[in-house]
Protein backbone atom coordinates (compact mmCIF):
# COMPACT_ATOMS: atom_id res chain seq x y z
CA UNK A 1 0.00 0.00 0.00
CA UNK A 2 2.80 2.43 0.89
CA UNK A 3 4.55 2.10 -2.48
CA UNK A 4 1.28 2.57 -4.34
CA UNK A 5 0.89 5.89 -2.55
CA UNK A 6 4.47 6.90 -3.39
CA UNK A 7 3.85 6.19 -7.08
CA UNK A 8 0.62 8.20 -6.97
CA UNK A 9 2.39 11.17 -5.38
CA UNK A 10 5.18 11.04 -7.93
CA UNK A 11 2.69 10.99 -10.76
CA UNK A 12 0.88 14.03 -9.39
CA UNK A 13 4.14 15.94 -8.89
CA UNK A 14 5.43 15.20 -12.39
CA UNK A 15 2.36 16.16 -14.40
CA UNK A 16 2.98 19.52 -16.15
CA UNK A 17 0.17 21.91 -15.29
CA UNK A 18 0.14 26.68 -15.85
CA UNK A 19 1.57 32.93 -9.20
CA UNK A 20 4.17 34.10 -9.98
CA UNK A 21 6.88 31.49 -10.32
CA UNK A 22 9.05 33.50 -7.97
CA UNK A 23 7.43 33.52 -4.56
CA UNK A 24 8.59 36.99 -3.53
CA UNK A 25 7.45 37.84 0.01
CA UNK A 26 5.00 34.93 0.00
CA UNK A 27 5.62 31.44 1.33
CA UNK A 28 5.77 28.72 -1.27
CA UNK A 29 3.02 26.17 -0.49
CA UNK A 30 3.99 23.19 1.64
CA UNK A 31 2.02 21.08 4.12
CA UNK A 32 4.00 18.87 6.51
CA UNK A 33 1.08 17.87 8.74
CA UNK A 34 1.49 17.44 12.49
CA UNK A 35 4.24 15.19 13.90
CA UNK A 36 1.85 13.80 16.54
CA UNK A 37 -1.77 12.70 16.56
CA UNK A 38 -2.99 15.01 19.31
CA UNK A 39 -1.73 18.19 20.96
CA UNK A 40 -3.80 21.01 22.39
CA UNK A 41 -1.11 23.63 21.72
CA UNK A 42 1.82 23.34 19.32
CA UNK A 43 4.50 25.92 18.52
CA UNK A 44 6.56 25.81 15.33
CA UNK A 45 9.55 27.86 14.20
CA UNK A 46 10.79 27.47 10.62
CA UNK A 47 13.37 28.99 8.30
CA UNK A 48 12.74 29.20 4.56
CA UNK A 49 15.56 29.89 2.09
CA UNK A 50 14.88 30.78 -1.57
CA UNK A 51 17.58 32.12 -3.91
CA UNK A 52 15.92 33.35 -7.11
CA UNK A 53 18.79 34.00 -9.51
CA UNK A 54 17.60 32.49 -12.80
CA UNK A 55 15.54 34.61 -15.21
CA UNK A 56 12.86 32.60 -16.99
CA UNK A 57 10.64 33.28 -20.00
CA UNK A 58 7.64 30.99 -20.07
CA UNK A 59 9.06 27.52 -19.36
CA UNK A 60 12.64 28.25 -20.50
CA UNK A 61 15.67 29.71 -18.75
CA UNK A 62 16.75 33.06 -20.17
CA UNK A 63 19.32 35.82 -19.78
CA UNK A 64 18.74 38.97 -17.73
CA UNK A 65 16.78 41.42 -19.87
CA UNK A 66 15.73 38.81 -22.45
CA UNK A 67 12.40 40.62 -22.78
CA UNK A 68 12.38 44.45 -23.00
CA UNK A 69 11.16 46.09 -19.78
CA UNK A 70 11.82 49.18 -17.71
CA UNK A 71 13.10 46.82 -14.98
CA UNK A 72 15.29 43.75 -15.57
CA UNK A 73 15.19 41.43 -12.55
CA UNK A 74 18.61 40.05 -11.56
CA UNK A 75 18.36 38.31 -8.19
CA UNK A 76 16.22 38.00 -5.06
CA UNK A 77 17.41 36.10 -1.98
CA UNK A 78 14.72 35.31 0.61
CA UNK A 79 15.36 34.19 4.18
CA UNK A 80 12.00 33.96 5.91
CA UNK A 81 11.64 32.93 9.56
CA UNK A 82 8.07 32.04 10.53
CA UNK A 83 6.62 31.57 14.00
CA UNK A 84 3.43 29.52 14.08
CA UNK A 85 1.03 28.48 16.85
CA UNK A 86 -1.61 25.75 16.49
CA UNK A 87 -4.45 25.46 19.02
CA UNK A 88 -6.66 22.34 18.99
CA UNK A 89 -9.25 22.48 21.79
CA UNK A 90 -10.73 19.21 20.51
CA UNK A 91 -10.45 16.86 17.53
CA UNK A 92 -12.93 18.92 15.47
CA UNK A 93 -11.52 22.44 15.66
CA UNK A 94 -8.08 23.85 14.88
CA UNK A 95 -6.99 27.50 15.10
CA UNK A 96 -3.67 28.50 13.51
CA UNK A 97 -1.76 31.77 13.55
CA UNK A 98 1.56 32.54 11.84
CA UNK A 99 3.84 35.57 11.56
CA UNK A 100 6.90 35.74 9.26
CA UNK A 101 10.06 37.79 9.61
CA UNK A 102 11.49 38.57 6.18
CA UNK A 103 15.18 39.08 5.40
CA UNK A 104 15.60 39.87 1.70
CA UNK A 105 18.21 40.96 -0.83
CA UNK A 106 16.89 42.20 -4.18
CA UNK A 107 18.55 43.67 -7.26
CA UNK A 108 17.42 44.69 -10.72
CA UNK A 109 18.45 46.98 -13.56
CA UNK A 110 16.41 50.15 -14.00
CA UNK A 111 16.15 51.21 -17.63
CA UNK A 112 15.52 54.80 -18.70
CA UNK A 113 15.44 55.81 -22.40
CA UNK A 114 18.67 57.56 -23.36
CA UNK A 115 20.54 56.44 -20.21
CA UNK A 116 22.64 53.33 -19.50
CA UNK A 117 20.98 50.66 -17.30
CA UNK A 118 21.31 51.40 -13.58
CA UNK A 119 21.85 48.45 -11.22
CA UNK A 120 19.75 48.97 -8.09
CA UNK A 121 20.24 46.92 -4.91
CA UNK A 122 18.24 46.62 -1.70
CA UNK A 123 18.94 44.66 1.46
CA UNK A 124 16.24 44.88 4.10
CA UNK A 125 14.38 43.00 6.79
CA UNK A 126 11.15 43.33 8.70
CA UNK A 127 8.02 41.68 10.05
CA UNK A 128 5.63 40.32 7.43
CA UNK A 129 1.86 39.91 7.43
CA UNK A 130 -0.03 37.95 10.07
CA UNK A 131 -2.17 35.02 8.94
CA UNK A 132 -4.92 33.32 10.96
CA UNK A 133 -7.05 30.33 10.00
CA UNK A 134 -9.83 28.24 11.55
CA UNK A 135 -10.40 24.64 10.47
CA UNK A 136 -13.34 22.31 11.15
CA UNK A 137 -12.80 18.59 10.59
CA UNK A 138 -15.26 15.75 10.13
CA UNK A 139 -14.50 12.07 10.80
CA UNK A 140 -15.61 9.37 8.38
CA UNK A 141 -15.94 5.67 9.19
CA UNK A 142 -16.24 3.82 12.48
CA UNK A 143 -12.49 3.84 13.13
CA UNK A 144 -12.18 7.51 12.11
CA UNK A 145 -9.18 6.76 9.89
CA UNK A 146 -10.46 9.27 7.32
CA UNK A 147 -11.04 12.90 8.17
CA UNK A 148 -12.19 15.80 5.98
CA UNK A 149 -11.87 19.47 6.81
CA UNK A 150 -12.89 22.93 5.68
CA UNK A 151 -10.93 26.05 6.59
CA UNK A 152 -11.19 29.80 6.34
CA UNK A 153 -8.97 32.65 7.39
CA UNK A 154 -7.40 35.99 6.59
CA UNK A 155 -4.12 37.79 6.04
CA UNK A 156 -3.76 41.10 7.88
CA UNK A 157 -1.38 43.91 6.78
CA UNK A 158 0.66 43.90 9.99
CA UNK A 159 4.11 44.01 8.44
CA UNK A 160 6.63 46.54 7.17
CA UNK A 161 5.26 48.30 4.07
CA UNK A 162 8.23 50.53 3.24
CA UNK A 163 11.97 49.85 3.17
CA UNK A 164 15.08 51.97 2.78
CA UNK A 165 15.25 53.59 -0.64
CA UNK A 166 18.02 53.17 -3.19
CA UNK A 167 18.52 56.39 -5.18
CA UNK A 168 15.05 57.49 -4.12
CA UNK A 169 13.33 54.24 -5.16
CA UNK A 170 11.80 51.33 -3.24
CA UNK A 171 11.32 47.84 -4.69
CA UNK A 172 7.82 47.04 -5.93
CA UNK A 173 5.21 46.45 -3.16
CA UNK A 174 5.04 42.62 -3.48
CA UNK A 175 8.81 42.42 -2.87
CA UNK A 176 8.54 44.22 0.50
CA UNK A 177 7.92 42.36 3.79
CA UNK A 178 4.24 43.39 3.71
CA UNK A 179 2.02 44.05 0.69
CA UNK A 180 -0.13 46.34 2.85
CA UNK A 181 -3.28 44.44 1.84
CA UNK A 182 -5.92 42.33 3.53
CA UNK A 183 -6.44 38.87 2.08
CA UNK A 184 -9.00 36.06 2.35
CA UNK A 185 -8.12 32.37 2.63
CA UNK A 186 -10.42 29.35 2.14
CA UNK A 187 -9.79 25.68 1.57
CA UNK A 188 -10.76 22.04 1.94
CA UNK A 189 -8.76 18.91 2.64
CA UNK A 190 -8.69 15.28 3.64
CA UNK A 191 -6.45 13.03 5.72
CA UNK A 192 -6.23 9.26 5.54
CA UNK A 193 -4.43 7.26 8.25
CA UNK A 194 -2.95 4.03 6.86
CA UNK A 195 -0.78 1.41 8.55
CA UNK A 196 2.50 -0.04 7.30
CA UNK A 197 5.23 -2.31 8.63
CA UNK A 198 8.39 -0.43 9.57
CA UNK A 199 11.91 -1.79 8.84
CA UNK A 200 12.20 -3.08 12.42
CA UNK A 201 9.06 -5.17 12.12
CA UNK A 202 6.75 -2.91 14.13
CA UNK A 203 3.73 -1.24 12.58
CA UNK A 204 3.39 2.52 12.22
CA UNK A 205 0.89 5.04 10.87
CA UNK A 206 1.26 6.52 7.38
CA UNK A 207 -0.73 9.78 7.21
CA UNK A 208 -1.72 10.85 3.69
CA UNK A 209 -2.87 14.48 3.28
CA UNK A 210 -4.63 16.31 0.47
CA UNK A 211 -5.25 20.05 0.69
CA UNK A 212 -6.70 22.63 -1.70
CA UNK A 213 -6.54 26.32 -0.80
CA UNK A 214 -7.50 29.56 -2.50
CA UNK A 215 -6.31 33.09 -1.75
CA UNK A 216 -7.76 36.43 -2.81
CA UNK A 217 -6.16 39.80 -2.05
CA UNK A 218 -7.42 43.35 -1.78
CA UNK A 219 -5.45 46.40 -2.87
CA UNK A 220 -2.54 47.34 -0.65
CA UNK A 221 0.41 49.72 -0.74
CA UNK A 222 0.16 52.12 -3.72
CA UNK A 223 -3.11 50.33 -4.57
CA UNK A 224 -1.12 47.33 -5.78
CA UNK A 225 -3.10 44.07 -5.76
CA UNK A 226 -1.36 40.72 -5.80
CA UNK A 227 -3.08 38.18 -8.07
CA UNK A 228 -5.43 35.57 -6.65
CA UNK A 229 -4.04 32.07 -6.41
CA UNK A 230 -4.84 28.39 -5.97
CA UNK A 231 -2.59 26.03 -4.02
CA UNK A 232 -2.69 22.23 -3.78
CA UNK A 233 -0.64 19.80 -1.70
CA UNK A 234 -0.59 16.00 -1.63
CA UNK A 235 1.78 14.53 0.93
CA UNK A 236 2.59 11.64 3.21
CA UNK A 237 4.92 10.65 6.01
CA UNK A 238 6.54 7.19 6.19
CA UNK A 239 7.75 6.03 9.65
CA UNK A 240 11.20 4.46 9.37
CA UNK A 241 11.21 4.09 13.16
CA UNK A 242 9.40 5.56 16.16
CA UNK A 243 11.62 8.64 15.99
CA UNK A 244 12.36 8.99 12.26
CA UNK A 245 9.88 9.87 9.51
CA UNK A 246 10.46 10.33 5.78
CA UNK A 247 8.35 13.05 4.15
CA UNK A 248 7.23 13.43 0.55
CA UNK A 249 4.79 15.82 -1.08
CA UNK A 250 3.75 17.24 -4.41
CA UNK A 251 3.13 21.01 -4.22
CA UNK A 252 1.25 23.01 -6.85
CA UNK A 253 0.53 26.71 -7.20
CA UNK A 254 -1.14 28.80 -9.89
CA UNK A 255 -1.39 32.57 -9.61
CA UNK A 256 -3.20 35.20 -11.66
CA UNK A 257 -1.50 38.37 -12.89
CA UNK A 258 -1.14 41.27 -10.47
CA UNK A 259 -2.90 44.62 -10.78
CA UNK A 260 -0.11 47.24 -10.47
CA UNK A 261 -2.38 50.01 -9.15
CA UNK A 262 -0.52 53.32 -8.93
CA UNK A 263 2.90 51.78 -9.60
CA UNK A 264 4.67 51.51 -12.95
CA UNK A 265 5.11 47.73 -12.61
CA UNK A 266 4.32 45.64 -15.69
CA UNK A 267 1.57 43.08 -14.91
CA UNK A 268 2.65 41.11 -17.97
CA UNK A 269 5.64 39.87 -15.96
CA UNK A 270 3.58 38.51 -13.04
CA UNK A 271 1.59 35.32 -12.57
CA UNK A 272 2.21 31.78 -13.74
CA UNK A 273 2.25 28.15 -12.62
CA UNK A 274 4.68 25.83 -10.88
CA UNK A 275 4.90 22.33 -9.44
CA UNK A 276 7.39 21.04 -6.86
CA UNK A 277 8.37 17.59 -5.60
CA UNK A 278 9.32 17.98 -1.93
CA UNK A 279 11.22 15.21 -0.10
CA UNK A 280 12.14 15.68 3.53
CA UNK A 281 12.86 14.15 6.91
CA UNK A 282 11.47 14.64 10.42
CA UNK A 283 13.11 13.49 13.66
CA UNK A 284 11.08 13.22 16.86
CA UNK A 285 13.38 14.00 19.78
CA UNK A 286 12.71 13.62 23.50
CA UNK A 287 9.16 14.35 24.57
CA UNK A 288 7.06 16.10 21.95
CA UNK A 289 9.75 17.95 20.05
CA UNK A 290 10.37 17.36 16.35
CA UNK A 291 13.03 18.69 13.97
CA UNK A 292 12.46 18.67 10.21
CA UNK A 293 14.02 19.58 6.91
CA UNK A 294 12.42 19.70 3.46
CA UNK A 295 13.79 20.64 0.04
CA UNK A 296 11.41 21.74 -2.72
CA UNK A 297 12.65 20.73 -6.17
CA UNK A 298 11.03 22.39 -9.19
CA UNK A 299 9.38 19.95 -11.58
CA UNK A 300 7.54 22.47 -13.74
CA UNK A 301 7.66 26.27 -13.79
CA UNK A 302 5.87 28.56 -16.23
CA UNK A 303 5.96 32.32 -15.80
CA UNK A 304 4.17 35.08 -17.63
CA UNK A 305 6.61 37.37 -19.40
CA UNK A 306 9.99 37.15 -17.68
CA UNK A 307 10.60 36.51 -13.99
CA UNK A 308 13.09 34.97 -11.59
CA UNK A 309 12.97 31.36 -10.38
CA UNK A 310 15.05 29.31 -7.95
CA UNK A 311 16.85 25.97 -8.35
CA UNK A 312 15.43 24.76 -5.03
CA UNK A 313 13.71 25.98 -1.87
CA UNK A 314 14.86 24.86 1.57
CA UNK A 315 12.84 24.54 4.78
CA UNK A 316 14.27 23.84 8.24
CA UNK A 317 12.24 23.91 11.43
CA UNK A 318 11.36 22.67 14.88
CA UNK A 319 7.95 21.88 16.39
CA UNK A 320 7.10 21.59 20.07
CA UNK A 321 3.88 20.31 21.66
CA UNK A 322 3.34 22.52 24.70
CA UNK A 323 0.15 20.83 25.96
Amino acid sequence: MFWRIVVLLAAVALVPSGARASCGSEHCPIDLGMPWERSVLTFDLSQQYIDQDQPRVGTRDAAVGALPSHEDEVRTVNRITTARAVYQPNEKWTITGSLPFVNRYHEHFHNEPGNPPELMRWSYRGVGDLEAQVSRSFAHGEEKTTRYHVEAGFKAPTGVRHVEEFNGEEPEPPARPSTGAWGAIAGVGARWSLTTKMPGGDYGAVPVRLRLMGRANRRGTERYRVGSELQANLGLGYPVSRSLELLLSGDFRVRAKDDPGNTDADPGHTGGTWVFASPGIRVNAKGKTAFYGVVQLPVYQRVNGINLVSDFNLYLGVSRAAL
